[in-house]
């Protein structure tokens, strides 16, 4: 387990948080659970989540009837399991995917821990891309220089860590709040309301196929936060309430997901979009872009912390050597991943952005659906009376039965993976279904895990009996 600084954290905001992967002790808890919808209110109120929403009449040719449809339905699945998972912080103290190696087991989450420091790198540039895109508009200075600018602003409050983190979230929510409502109210007079269904869309599959699609990209987004649900609870003291903590967390995610993402599908009326500064640029009196500019960036600030920050703590728990000797703390995890991302911004700069957004969001489903059953399914069946923080460390085993039934999920998904850099077997056969890997590694996983946690134990039985 890592060990716990000295030094009292609590809730002060400009000081650098001690504490990685370590439990939060009863003495450090702070913060009430509405502090959680400014978090995610904020963190959502970006320019990726408007793109989004473009995508499901853009790409997959839905009228904005069905892509308002597609668009609730996935939010809401994804925002319930996150309100849902927001309880485990506050219960145990632990970060999100130290909590998994109760049912990965200590070598067996190294796995679930690198997708998530992947897709928090992932995360971290196709949102800094739109940063960027914004600076430019207003400090053309080149696209490396406004780069640069970027990372410096994102690493600096993801170092900080969680106090300032919320800090930030908080202030900004009105400003992001007001901005985005302007552009809502210009919007509105622009948008083709009776836009019918384009079966020329790129990726238009058959209607109920392509309301799949459009689904499972909103819920995809959504899945982008579902592995740091803890990370953001767990100084939150032990006795918050569970209902207060969900709605908060629930619609925190909601509100501003629905909102921005009903404004991007109408937006993708107007006209062809070539890159994203193209959604507000034309539709408003300049003085107005300028704002909704500084807006963008602002919104990539708040949703980049949160993918540094958590990616930082999935990174410390590959709980080996090497990885204390590259991140010894948790800010210097954090600050390499501000670089690595940075990295990947800069050559994501260079290639079709709605393409690769699509693709990603597709693939990061991919692996935290059958995490999340697995998660789910250990929960209710062994933990949800347990108050064991050691089991998440010292007594988690080596790896567990979570880790095959996760392999095995993806494997059995696979067949139905619908998008462009890989087409399933079955996908291939009958496209019209559109993209439900989803839901198949959901369930694979879910039904595996109970499985093989069963078999296991009856194994520990008789090898006992024999010992007897």
């Amino acid at each position: 387990m890592e060990s716990t600084e000295v030094n009292y954290y609590g809730d002060e905001v400009l000081h650098v948080e001690p504490h990685g992967i370590d439990p939060i002790s009863t003495e450090e808890r702070h913060g009430k659970p509405r502090n959680l919808f400014t978090l995610w209110f904020s963190a959502n109120l970006e320019f990726a989540t408007l793109t989004l929403g473009a995508l499901s009449v853009g790409l997959f040719g839905l009228n904005l009837a069905q892509a308002a449809l597609s668009i609730i339905v996935g939010t809401a699945l994804g925002a319930a399991a996150i309100g849902f998972l927001t309880m485990f912080g506050y219960k145990w103290g632990i970060p999100q995917l130290i909590q998994s190696r109760g049912a990965f087991g200590f070598y067996g989450n190294f796995v679930p821990a690198f997708f998530n420091f992947i897709s928090g790198i992932g995360w971290y540039a196709v949102n800094t891309v739109l940063g960027v895109y914004a600076l430019q508009w207003l400090l053309p200075v080149g696209f490396v220089g406004d780069l640069l600018i970027m990372i410096v602003i994102q690493a600096v409050v993801s170092i900080y860590g969680h106090n300032l983190i919320h800090f930030v979230e908080r202030i900004s929510a009105v400003f992001l709040a007001v901005i985005f409502l302007i552009v809502s109210v210009y919007a509105l007079g622009h948008i083709h309301f009776g836009i019918a269904v384009n079966m020329k869309a790129p990726l238009y599959s058959g209607l109920f196929g392509s309301f799949v699609l459009a689904m499972g990209t909103s819920l995809s987004y959504m899945m982008g936060w579902l592995t740091f649900s803890s990370d953001y609870s767990r100084y939150l003291p032990q006795s918050t309430s569970f209902k207060k903590a969900f709605h908060s967390a629930f619609w925190g995610n909601v509100i501003p997901a629905v909102w921005l993402e009903l404004l991007g599908a109408g937006l993708a009326t107007v006209k062809n979009i070539t890159t994203p500064t193209d959604l507000v640029t034309g539709l408003m009196p300049h003085v107005l872009v300028v704002f909704a500019m500084l807006a963008i960036i602002l919104g990539t600030v708040t949703a980049n912390v949160l993918n540094i920050y958590s990616g930082s703590l999935s990174l410390l728990a590959i709980d080996v050597k090497w990885v204390r000797t590259l991140a010894p703390k948790r800010w210097v995890a954090a600050m390499l991943l501000g670089i690595l991302g940075g990295v990947l911004s800069y050559l994501a700069g260079a290639e079709g952005y709605y393409n690769s957004y699509n693709n990603f969001l597709l693939l990061l489903g991919y692996w935290v659906s059958p995490w999340l059953a697995i998660v789910l399914v250990d929960y209710v069946l062994y933990r949800r009376h347990s108050q064991r923080i050691a089991d998440f460390y010292e007594g988690s085993g080596r790896i567990k039965a979570g880790l095959w039934a996760f392999v095995l999920a993806i494997a059995a998904s696979s067949f139905f993976f619908n998008q462009t850099l890989f087409t399933g077997l079955i996908a291939a056969k009958l496209p019209q279904l559109g993209d439900i890997s989803y839901y198949v590694g959901f369930v694979v996983a879910a039904v595996l895990y109970i499985l093989f946690t069963k078999l296991g134990q009856k194994t520990q039985v008789k090898q006992a009996a024999r010992v007897a």
